[in-house]
């Protein structure tokens, strides 16, 4: 007689499972669905397959019809199973809409081949037969099953291993364990006739269910919202089945008050009644607790209505917030309003443009609500993409320094040079400096690039003997955010000290901007770099609102005149004019001048005539690279 131990161990599984998955919050994933269809399904077969043991003794004949019905319904069951199950693992993994459409309807296929084969197999007998002498004789039908089973198994593999990065590795880990135990399974019952195969998927589907599908998992317990990592696994689904949807964002402001006020605890409960409040806006919607203080709200249906969603938001924030035997607070929230996949048609972007929305939205419409249509996106984006770059070069140390040389026109030739980061990327190419340099003076990068590039010239001065060359200096141009650091000083002596470099050997270039930004950090800065031998250059004069104090209040050696009033001068007269007393009054004050920006031969003889000391310009050099920077100086001018 038949052991069915097994099976009734699976049903007493499958139906705590149902309680637990029917008792808990549902988790709003298709996938959540398609689970609970494997649950029933595979209650279906456990208990189709006990019902088959018993006929099979009470039927001696084969031709019953009830018999046949049941035996076929029964092959049926477990032969859906596998392409149900990847139909399953295709939507938990989240594929592109194309991708998913695609394998969505090999499942199907699959599905609805193997009904047709086993749902004729009485008539046509492709799968199996019984002959005269009550022999099973396996037809050409159960190899199609086999592959179509094998085949699903592929897809699933495929699906996992393929696209793994869309999903949790702990997910996509117990997944494969899964598909693999219950291989297994099969092979046990295939070989030594012992039926564990429903026990086993039991087991493996209850496992699914805790690591998966679990609402505990995905649930922030302060506020009972969805939290973070759930929010990524919903909308990752919506983006893969091509939809339309919307995306509240709503920040505090200024909670951190609010903390102070009332307390951690009132803070808490606040957070509290607004999650409540979110949760009862639409069935239609879905709300998230983003962060400790932000939150967010999908509009699934009635995207065009998003606005009236938003303002009924807007609108409750205008009135007090009451906790238990406390008075109402006043809170404000800014809220911005997210329309996808127009304004982001992936995870990844969407929470940029989240980002990006939220922070202008706390600039500009505090306590509003704004849209991430009306921000600069694409702009804002552009940045990002140069921000990475900047991280990326310096991390892989691909950071480059050109290198302009600077004329001497007492000594006809030249002597000396300014050295010039440049910055290549694989996808964005070249990237200007007047890009870059900007977005790394933002970010705070410029401190750490700053040191890389002082390094690197310190580096070439010591490597290739520059004073033996005759090249006096390299000016090094150094952004207001670094001088503006205490240790500034100190780090430039250790860099130049590391390299056996000479005081003399460098000249720190700084514009006027820098010398009237925190003033004392920037003057001791400068002035004990200037007793350790350092010579310091006023960079781009006359490009701001120059003003002859920042030369008197500063110890600089040489001033660098900004290429466009030196072009100005060669077009207008008044600005010739303005420029030939200015660089009188830059020689009677003793100081030594630097002409940027010549270009012909024009301006090289007149700039010599009204008293300038050396040129910088592509009518001498543009900036090279350091191996073509040896070879223009060894040649000579």
């Amino acid at each position: 007689m038949t052991d069915y131990s097994f099976n009734y161990a699976t049903i007493f599984f499958l139906v705590i499972l149902l309680i637990w998955f029917l008792t808990e919050k549902r988790v709003p994933l298709k996938s959540t669905s398609i689970f609970l269809g494997l649950v029933v399904l595979l209650g279906v077969f456990t208990v189709t397959e006990v019902v088959a043991g018993y006929a099979s003794s009470h039927f001696p004949n084969r031709d019953n019809l009830l018999y046949t019905l049941i035996v076929v319904f029964y092959a049926i069951t477990f032969n859906v199973i596998p392409s149900m199950f990847a139909y399953y693992v295709c939507n938990v993994v989240h594929l592109d809409s194309k991708v998913q459409q695609t394998i969505s309807k090999i499942c199907v296929a699959a599905i609805v081949l193997v009904i047709v084969i086993l749902g004729f197999n009485p008539i046509f007998e492709w799968t199996y037969h019984y002959n005269e002498a009550g022999e099973y004789i396996v037809g050409f039908g159960t190899y199609i099953l086999y592959a179509i089973n094998i085949l699903m198994l592929l897809v699933c593999v495929v699906c996992m291993l393929k696209f793994m990065t869309q999903i949790r590795f702990v997910s996509a880990a117990i997944i494969i364990l899964n598909i693999l135990i219950c291989v297994v399974a099969d092979i046990i019952r295939s070989r030594y006739s012992i039926n564990v195969m429903c026990f086993v998927m039991a087991i493996c589907l209850t496992t699914l269910y805790h690591y998966l599908h679990n609402p505990g998992a995905v649930m922030d317990t302060k506020t009972s919202l969805y939290n973070r990592d759930f929010m990524g696994e919903y909308v990752r689904s919506k983006f893969s089945y091509g939809k339309r949807f919307g995306v509240i964002v709503l920040a505090m402001d200024d909670f951190k008050f609010i903390n102070k006020t009332y307390g951690v605890d009132t803070g808490d409960e606040l957070l509290i009644q607004i999650a409540r409040y979110l949760k009862g806006l639409s069935n239609n919607n879905v709300a998230f607790r983003f962060g400790s203080d932000q939150f967010c709200v999908i509009v699934n249906k009635n995207v065009s209505k998003m606005n009236e969603v938003a303002e009924t938001i807007h609108e409750r924030f205008l009135h007090p917030w009451y906790c238990e035997a406390k008075a109402g607070a006043m809170m404000s929230a800014s809220i911005c309003c997210i329309e996808c996949p127009h304004d982001a048609a992936s995870y990844g972007e969407l929470i940029e443009v989240m980002d990006y929305s939220m922070t202008v939205a706390k600039q500009t419409k505090k306590g509003g609500i704004s849209w991430a249509v009306d921000v600069e996106i694409d702009k804002i984006r552009s940045d990002k993409a140069v921000e990475k770059a900047v991280k990326l070069a310096m991390d892989r140390d691909d950071l480059m320094v050109y290198y302009q040389p600077i004329y001497s026109i007492s000594d006809s030739c030249y002597n000396s040079a300014e050295a010039l980061v440049r910055l290549k990327d694989d996808e964005l190419g070249w990237i200007s400096p007047e890009k870059f340099i900007p977005i790394a003076e933002k970010s705070g990068l410029i401190i750490e690039m700053g040191e890389m590039i002082l390094e690197k010239v310190c580096k070439f001065i010591h490597d290739n003997n520059l004073k033996e060359n005759g090249i006096e200096y390299i000016e090094v141009n150094i952004s207001p955010i670094q001088l503006i650091q205490v240790d500034f000083a100190d780090r430039v002596k250790s860099i130049m000290e590391k390299y056996g470099v000479k005081p003399e050997q460098i000249n720190i270039e700084i514009t006027e901007t820098a010398s009237i930004t925190s003033m004392s950090v920037v003057k001791s800065n400068i002035t004990k770099l200037v007793e350790y031998g350092v010579n310091f250059s006023l960079d781009d004069y006359g490009s701001g609102s120059s003003n002859i104090d920042y030369i008197n209040r500063m110890p600089f050696k040489i001033i660098k005149l900004d290429k466009y009033i030196v072009w100005d001068a060669f077009k207008n007269d008044k600005a010739g004019i303005t420029l030939e007393y200015t660089i009188g009054m830059l020689n009677a004050l003793k100081l030594l001048i630097v002409a940027e920006g010549v270009e012909t031969a024009e301006m090289r003889d007149k700039l010599t005539s009204i008293g300038c000391h050396y040129m910088q310009g592509w009518y001498y050099s543009k900036a090279v690279s350091d191996i073509e920077f040896m070879d223009l100086i060894q040649k000579g001018a």
